[in-house]
């Protein structure tokens, strides 16, 4: 059982408009030196005492309204990924008189890979410089999430799933899966934060378990931070130039917990993907694979969504101990595991322009040759659901979807080669396919590697890519750990490589 409902988080910029006698200050946020407007920035209000009084985050333009709830002096501050720190001089506020005041930010993108020392660990993320650095730069955009996911502003269609797991991870019987449709809100809502610090992550009912998932609400929460410690992290593998934010609960915690990595982009500091796993189950079940992710994106209006999430949680059962056991009711036993998850599949604005897809557009029409007339154009189609002919590519500031050409592999690529096997082609094309790691994992321990798939069938480990011979092969295809999970249960997290041939 578990709290996670059936929606998505969509990010809207709408707020209330302020009352006429209000002390408000309006602008805009510009790039100082692109003189571009800079959308889903948030600015806050600040009075003499440097308290915070007042937040809003600015409109696609960069447009923003600060309301100050009574009159005085009060500074504007603004933080974006990206851009140095603005506080602005001292504004006097007078009510019914609103004031005019334009923001110009200077980009000075922080690497965060080079200032991150890995291994750093503080129970107050405010107090290393290391943990406080990245901190700063995770929670603008979980602050994002959360302020922003509260009316909907995006058109979904959502793919989510259920499935039942065995024991070892593998899958019993069919998914149940269903498609949701509409403009939606949030994914999943977790329990209040104050709740969770207080009576755990893990609830034991009369109907089972109920296990809550971390969403932005509760990571930015004081009581997440007052209960947790917090360590830098330098990614490998499948989180190769990623930074993470590490979390533990804070020693002397008892109640069920959840640690976990929050992922941000080395280079750019964008936020990339929590993963989480639950700590101190109830009545000592030991289970490293309870857990689960939720992965983000930005998207052109510079506000974040909630693309694809995923929560495994374990069935357990008490059985009774043998004789040379000492007889009677033992401890709980996992059994298995329920997991639930989705993705989206699509999102377009109000407007119906589309800004994402797990599809990808279809490759343009060869050039005809010079010697042969075209053929006459075919008359005007009607509208298409899955029509990107406006999107040239992924949205500025978000992920490549699982259809990038670098996941793909196809014979027209590789065609006259004379490598022989589907190893040398991999080596030669798509190198770092070879060096995808996860995880390891108790019950499996070739888990974290890379595997083979071939026709739909599993393989072996990636060197029995060297038996399947080039001129064989149609397309090569590599899904990462969470995708390959996601299609072929856990046990996967080194991610598979898909061999399709003639």
């Amino acid at each position: 059982m578990t709290r996670f409902a059936r929606t998505l988080a969509v990010l809207a910029l709408a707020g209330a408009a302020a009352p006429l006698d209000a002390q408000i200050v309006r602008g805009q946020l510009i790039d100082s030196v692109s003189r571009s407007p800079l959308p889903g920035a948030f600015l806050t209000l600040v009075d003499e005492h440097g308290a915070e009084r007042a937040r809003a985050m600015t409109s696609q333009t960069g447009a923003f309204t600060l309301t100050a709830p009574f009159p005085g002096t009060y500074r504007v501050r603004s933080k974006r990924i990206g851009f140095r720190p603005f506080v602005s001089p001292a504004l006097t506020l007078a009510s019914g008189q609103p004031t005019a005041y334009d923001v110009a930010i200077d980009p000075i993108p922080i690497v965060l890979e080079e200032i991150v020392v890995a291994g750093e660990r503080q129970c107050d993320v405010e107090t290393g410089a290391s943990v406080s650095a990245l901190w700063g730069e995770i929670r603008e955009a979980l602050a994002a999430v959360s302020w922003t996911s509260r009316a909907p502003g995006y058109w979904y269609e959502i793919i989510q799933y259920e499935r039942q797991l065995n024991a070892s991870g593998g899958r019993q019987g069919d998914d149940s899966t269903w498609h949701e449709v509409g403009y939606k809100t949030i994914p999943f809502k977790s329990a209040p934060a104050e709740k969770l610090a207080k009576d755990g992550y893990v609830e034991v009912g009369m109907d089972g378990w109920t296990y809550y998932e971390p969403d932005a609400d509760v990571l930015v929460s004081d009581p997440f931070l007052h209960t947790h410690c917090f360590e830098t992290k330098i990614g490998s593998g499948e989180t190769d130039g990623l930074v993470g934010l590490g979390f533990t609960p804070a020693r002397g915690r008892k109640l069920p917990d959840i640690s976990g990595t929050l992922w941000v982009n080395g280079k750019t500091s964008e936020l990339h993907h929590l993963e989480f796993r639950y700590t101190r189950l109830p009545e000592r079940v030991i289970e490293p694979h309870a857990g689960g992710r939720v992965d983000f994106m930005r998207m052109p209006t510079g506000t974040w969504v909630v693309n694809e999430w995923m929560i495994r949680m374990p069935l357990a059962e008490k059985r009774r101990r043998s004789v040379a056991e000492g007889g009677g009711e033992g401890l709980p036993t996992v059994v298995g595991f329920i997991e639930r998850g989705g993705n989206a599949a699509e999102i377009k604005t109000s407007g119906g322009a589309l800004v994402y897809s797990t599809t990808p557009p279809p490759a343009p029409a060869p050039a005809p040759d010079s010697a042969t007339p075209a053929p006459p154009a075919p008359p005007p189609a009607g509208p298409s659901r899955r029509s990107v002919a406006t999107v040239a590519g992924p949205a500025p500031g978000t992920r490549r979807t699982r259809a990038d050409s670098y996941d793909r592999l196809t014979a027209d690529e590789f065609s006259g080669t004379n490598l022989t096997d589907a190893f040398n082609l991999v080596q030669h094309y798509r190198p770092n396919w070879l060096k995808g790691r996860g995880p390891l994992s108790l019950t499996d321990p070739t888990a974290g590697e890379v595997q083979v798939y071939l026709n739909s069938s599993q393989w072996g480990d990636m060197n029995r890519l060297r038996e399947i011979p080039a001129g064989d092969i149609l397309e090569m295809r590599l899904l990462r750990g969470p995708d390959a999970t996601m299609k072929y249960g856990v046990n996967h997290a080194g991610g598979v490589i898909e061999v399709i041939t003639r």
